[in-house]
């Protein structure tokens, strides 16, 4: 219902701006749970881990695409005419040769790190010496495996195997976007609940400054006070006022904070949306927690410490490549052919198809770097790539320790200044009714009330702020461990 009232509320000012009227700033009912679910469904850090997760899994089929069958085919013809030499230049002066030529296969990688070709080749050769026309045509399957370097499926699919580990990691991402996009929507939310609730305070001690003013001014109409008393109370006014356009400076502030985190901004008039705030802190309570579980679940839920985890991943599999490339290359090759002559293409083929000339090859290769500069280069260069991912990894768990152990902190801390801190502005607004008594008896001055006011618009503020600084610390306790809390 209160997102319907959003809705509606966009459309009234969508209305008023096409019909030229100027935008009125309209208020919305706003919950917290309905701000943290607008945050998931509008906000940008979240779309664009989505996004980015979606390249990602675009970059698995790329890596897929390594292994796939390649159809190739070509097409020549070829003409030479060049004068005749020897015994043959008596009866053809000039020589004239035409020819084609086409081949057609597949060929494919294979996960083993080798790679397979099954090729069919055609020729038709017409030299004008000859009397009849000459067609050649072939077909073979070659096989080539290395055994050493960039031997076998662990070289072989390392990029694919680094693109699904890249898009885990981007899916993760997705997920540590939405436990930070909670803790950010919270602590704008209670940050302008915050706002929102000091202006009053500042307000109403404006006000309070105001009737102490009046009061005076009528004193001091009729002798009762010196003028020492108008003009102090006046200047302690003057200092209030500006309390209050700093207050609602930050009002303004806060509210612009709010509406980037969960509004769409289809159109500019998100921006003419205000929010009342309907949801109330929660009770102060202590948590008796031992640090130690929270961290084991917090590096079990953290999605930022898996993503380190699958950097080891990816830096290890740039280890183990370049460990196999410091091995000399040694690859196997073999080929199979079948061949077959005739005067036409067709005939040819025919023959061909008998496989009644068949012929084969295999041998290695060897190769051996004298210095082996690049790969030991290469796998100096990835050692220490894993050594800094392991080191991230660990640092990160470190501070995921110290995280944990201030968000405990926080929270009974704030607890305990809840309780303090109500108790002290309960204190400070019977200071201030005492002292007023004693300012209508004559025993106190203006200067002594103004200080109490003030006194107690501090201790109002800092009760207000605690209380939500208890708040946003006690989702921050959830979330520094990788959960996104219930309301």
């Amino acid at each position: 219902m209160k997102y319907l009232v959003a809705t509606l509320t966009i459309s009234v000012i969508c209305l008023s701006s096409a019909v030229g009227q100027q935008p009125q700033q309209l208020q919305v009912d706003l919950s917290l749970e309905d701000a943290i679910r607008l945050s998931q469904e509008n906000g940008s850090q979240v779309a664009q881990a989505r996004l980015q997760s979606m390249i990602s899994q675009g970059a698995i089929t790329s890596a897929d695409g390594d292994f796939d069958p390649v159809f190739f085919s070509s097409l020549n013809y070829d003409f030479n005419e060049s004068a005749s030499s020897g015994f043959f230049s008596e009866f053809y002066p000039n020589s004239i040769s035409r020819s084609y030529s086409a081949s057609q296969g597949l060929r494919s990688n294979l996960r083993s790190g080798g790679n397979v070709e099954f090729r069919i080749n055609e020729g038709y050769d017409n030299e004008s010496y000859l009397d009849d026309t000459q067609s050649n045509t072939s077909m073979s399957l070659s096989f080539t495996q290395p055994l050493l370097r960039g031997a076998f499926s662990m070289v072989a699919t390392a990029n694919e195997r680094k693109a699904h580990i890249a898009h885990d990691s981007d899916l993760l991402s997705v997920t540590q976007a939405s436990v930070d996009g909670v803790q950010s929507v919270v602590d704008a939310y209670w940050n302008l609940s915050f706002a929102l609730a000091d202006l009053e305070v500042k307000k109403q001690s404006l006000l309070l400054a105001e009737n102490l003013r009046d009061i005076t001014v009528a004193k001091y109409d009729v002798g009762a006070v010196a003028k020492v008393e108008v003009t102090q109370t006046r200047a302690d006014i003057a200092s209030r006022q500006d309390a209050v356009l700093i207050a609602q400076n930050s009002v303004t502030t806060n509210h612009d904070a709010l509406r980037r985190l969960i509004s769409a901004f289809d159109n500019q008039d998100d921006w003419q949306i205000d929010f009342n705030l309907v949801s109330e802190v929660p009770p102060a309570t202590a948590v008796v927690n031992d640090w130690n579980t929270l961290w084991d679940q917090a590096l079990e839920n953290r999605s930022d410490i898996q993503k380190l985890q699958l950097d080891v991943d990816s830096a290890q599999i740039d280890f183990d490549v370049a460990q196999s490339n410091m091995s000399p290359k040694l690859d196997f090759n073999a080929t199979g052919t079948y061949s077959a002559q005739d005067n036409q293409v067709g005939s040819s083929l025919d023959r061909l198809f008998d496989r009644d000339s068949p012929g084969y090859t295999f041998g290695f290769v060897f190769e051996l770097p004298i210095s082996n500069s690049q790969y030991v280069g290469a796998k100096i260069q990835a050692k220490n790539r894993l050594l800094l991912a392991k080191r991230i990894l660990r640092d990160q768990s470190t501070d995921l320790a110290q995280q944990i152990r201030q968000a405990l902190h926080d929270v009974n801390y704030y607890s305990e200044r809840v309780t303090v801190t109500a108790h002290a502005s309960n204190m400070a607004q019977l200071k201030l009714e005492s002292e007023q008594l004693r300012l209508r008896e004559g025993a106190s001055t203006n200067y002594q009330v103004l200080q109490f006011q003030a006194d107690l618009a501090v201790a109002q503020s800092q009760q207000l702020q605690t209380q939500t600084e208890y708040a946003k610390a006690s989702v921050k306790l959830d979330t520094v461990q990788g959960n996104v809390p219930t309301f």
